[in-house]
């Protein structure tokens, strides 16, 4: 018995000894697993970009399931054809190559085995018998350590392919131009020869030596019976790469920036679908070319898919190698003026809480806000335009009166709250000239906004990773109110519009808007189908400004292009109107709910219990004294002969406008001069002096050049006005009448008031 126990402890002492070892001396596991480049891939795995890893080497980590059969089996054959067999050592081997090199007195044959070959790739160190033993020990504590499928990985994400490419993954891209798993069966026995002698066997230096170990590698499959000789044929007749292929360069800007955001990481699998980037990229400087001798020199493009809020596309520039335009910057992320292109938030932001409806009418004429005059693009003025007109014909004023009504339901907090990150100031810093571009936003979250309306008033977060699991959507429209507005920016007749465009029938409908900074330095196009939003950004980096940058003539037409190249005739479906979304009459001059004296009316879309039910209050029934002409009221017209006659009764800010700028309005008799009641309704409104304002006395300046105007609004009611200063009558006749105080220092009482005895007041201080 004890003898027995004797053998056994002789046997198993090889075991103690190598586990105790194992334990003194780990595996430097750390070792094995060097850094690797960062490799940016499409949604369909296919890379877009690679960076050399941290010692300017290339390493594109493959996976175990990533390595294709016909390299394992070729690798195997050529360099270990016992490598399931053995524990990390082969003796025959070993012994063969002691035996070979003890007879020439040199080395001329190893006995390593792929996993020695692991160890030795792990811990480089001169080949001397005592580092072999040491190496052979590693290699016996990867075996215990690993799997034989683990090891082959770690052998073919380490194993030199020449220069700075290490790892089949690297080499499969610059001598094949392919990933790793679509090697062939002649690709796969160069790979599985190359590490044998890295840089004798490149093909692009050494082909012949190359071919000659290919064709040994596939000898040896046929010989083994691994291969058909058909196959070995088929093989041996591909021609060997005559130089090393440039790794893809797609997506340069994005692939840098999340290089930075994600330093050290492998893989980043971006959302970005290969194809569509190369359409967009190539969209944009097939469009843009034509005007790069028009002093605009970049572009950028975003494409996003509605339903995940997904990146499909992030071009960042005309030419990402274009120094001369600073191409490397990212005109995606770089914030920019976007002129008129917010313009369609506010007209949302009045439609959801109420405000107003497509066919409302908003005032287009000139307004004083403590200062700020907002003005046309085009310097005129409309006097009245509906909500539809002012946003197709992108005004200004109407834009700012709105954002100005709105007060705190306004852009500035909707645009927080969707997620722009660049107003880093607070509400007043930007004040009203915001809608109008007052401020900067990046591309990438402008067409994310656009998206947003895309999916019906929920905003998220916009998605560039596979892995960034999409967000929850933020509520800030109804999706009646995204519908409305869908609708009035699909509206393709623009008269900003090249006719190309209006006429063609191929257009797939899009929802959609143009803007442009102040001095032509950004020119912006943004639009939206139920699957794609797309953003379209030209200019030039420095903010050089440019005559022809405008959004509807360089930045619309390369959104078009795109729309119609990612339009597919499966897919050409437009939203479907909500429940909540209903259609009624208004009236064609006012835009309000049809009364009973609108003569002319239209359709429009609405909410119910939302969009404003006040009836039509410009067409209204007067009645007319037969003998005098005049307007008799309900007390003044009990016992005197009368006619009925419907007028349009204007707002004063409009009528005074018109009447100012020759437009026909209708003026409304006078009330019956023997009445003796009060006529109700609001005094005049006045616009100059603006209440609160204090005046400075330039001196040395003569009086005369130092005049201030006093300017008042009437309805087209009011024949007559009259303006008071200290209670003294300083002027009395019409209300287009243009008026001038000489100053004096000291506070004054200004009154204006109309023909009706109806007054309105402000304090003037003149210092």
């Amino acid at each position: 018995m004890a003898k027995h126990s004797k053998k056994l402890l002789l046997a198993l002492a090889p075991f103690f000894l190598f586990a105790i070892a194992d334990w003194l001396f780990p595996l430097p596991t750390e070792k094995l697993y060097p850094p690797s480049s960062t490799v940016v891939l499409d949604r369909d795995g296919r890379m877009l970009r690679a960076f050399l890893a941290p010692d300017q080497m290339w390493r594109i980590r493959v996976s175990a399931n990533e390595i294709s059969p016909s390299l394992k089996t070729a690798a195997i054959a050529y360099e270990d054809k016992y490598f399931y067999w053995h524990f990390g050592i082969n003796p025959f081997s070993v012994t063969r190559a002691a035996i070979a090199n003890l007879r020439a007195g040199k080395i001329v044959r190893g006995g390593s085995t792929l996993t020695m070959q692991v160890a030795r790739m792990m811990e480089p160190k001169e080949r001397t018998f005592l580092n072999k033993l040491k190496e052979a020990f590693r290699a016996a504590q990867l075996e215990v350590h690993y799997s034989k499928e683990e090891i082959l990985t770690l052998y073919f994400n380490r194993a030199p392919y020449g220069g700075n490419i290490v790892g089949v993954g690297a080499a499969a891209y610059f001598y094949f131009n392919k990933s790793a798993p679509q090697l062939s069966l002649g690709e796969a026995a160069l790979l599985a020869a190359i590490p044998n002698s890295p840089n004798l066997l490149r093909p692009d230096f050494n082909p012949a030596a190359a071919q000659k170990a290919r064709d040994k590698v596939l000898r040896l499959l046929a010989r083994a019976g691994r291969i058909t000789p058909q196959r070995c044929d088929e093989a041996r007749s591909e021609a060997l790469p005559e130089k090393r292929y440039a790794l893809p360069f797609m997506v340069p800007h994005l692939a840098a920036k999340l290089s930075q955001v994600y330093p050290q990481t492998e893989r980043l699998e971006t959302t970005i679908d290969g194809n569509i980037q190369s359409l967009a990229q190539t969209i944009l400087q097939t469009q843009l070319r034509p005007w790069r001798g028009q002093g605009i020199g970049n572009g950028a493009v975003v494409v996003i898919d509605n339903q995940s809020q997904s990146v499909l596309a992030l071009v960042g520039s005309y030419d990402f190698f274009d120094e001369a335009n600073a191409g490397q910057v990212n005109g995606a992320l770089a914030p920019r003026s976007p002129g008129s292109a917010l313009k369609p938030f506010i007209y949302a932001l009045g439609l959801e809480h109420g405000v107003i409806t497509p066919q409302s009418l908003l005032d287009d004429v000139p307004v004083d806000y403590a200062g700020y005059q907002p003005v046309n693009y085009d310097e005129k003025y409309h006097g009245a335009v509906t909500v539809e007109e002012a946003l197709i014909h992108s005004l200004n004023v109407p834009a700012v009166n709105l954002y100005a009504r709105l007060g705190e339901k306004g852009i500035y907090e909707f645009l927080k709250e969707a997620g722009i990150s660049t107003l880093p100031h607070d509400k007043n810093y930007y004040g009203l000239s915001l809608i109008l571009g007052g401020c900067e936003v990046t591309l990438l979250e402008l067409t994310n906004l656009y998206a947003g309306l895309a999916n019906a008033g929920s905003f998220r977060p916009y998605r560039l990773l596979q892995d960034q699991p999409p967000a929850e959507g933020k509520r800030l429209f109804s999706a009646g109110t995204s519908f409305i507005l869908t609708e009035m920016l699909s509206k393709l007749r623009r008269p900003d519009l090249p006719k190309v465009w209006e006429t063609s029938i191929n257009l797939p409908k899009v929802a959609w808007k143009t803007g442009t900074s102040y001095g032509h330095r950004d020119a912006w196009s943004l639009g939206y189908t139920p699957q794609y939003t797309i953003g379209v950004w030209v200019g030039n980096f420095d903010g050089r400004g440019a005559p022809a940058l405008v959004g509807a003539e360089t930045a619309a037409p390369i959104l078009f292009a795109l729309f119609e190249a990612l339009a597919k005739p499966s897919e050409n479906r437009w939203f479907v109107q909500p429940e909540i979304v209903e259609r009624r009459q208004v009236c064609s001059v006012s835009g309000m709910p049809a009364a009973e004296f609108c003569v002319s009316r239209k359709d429009e879309l609405f909410l119910p219990g939302v969009s404003p039910q006040y009836p039509c209050t410009i067409h209204r029934l007067v009645w007319l004294d037969r003998k005098t002409g005049q307007r008799l009221c309900a007390h003044c017209r009990i016992g005197r002969a009368y006619v009925e006659k419907i007028f349009e009764h204007w707002p004063p800010e409009i009528a005074t406008w018109m009447k100012r700028n020759g437009y026909p309005i209708a003026a409304i008799p006078g009330h019956y001069s023997r009445c003796s009641k009060i006529v109700s309704g609001n005094g005049p409104v006045i616009h100059s002096p603006a209440a609160g304002a204090a005046y400075q006395i330039r001196p040395g300046v003569d009086l005369k050049y130092q005049k201030i105007l006093l300017d008042a609004s009437v309805s087209n009611q009011t024949k007559k006005i009259y303006w008071f200063m200290n209670r003294r009558l300083i002027f009395s006749g019409q209300p287009t009448a243009k008026v001038f105080i000489t100053p004096a220092p000291g506070k004054h009482t200004l009154i204006c008031m109309d023909d009706e005895g109806r007054a309105s007041e402000v304090e003037l201080v003149i210092n």
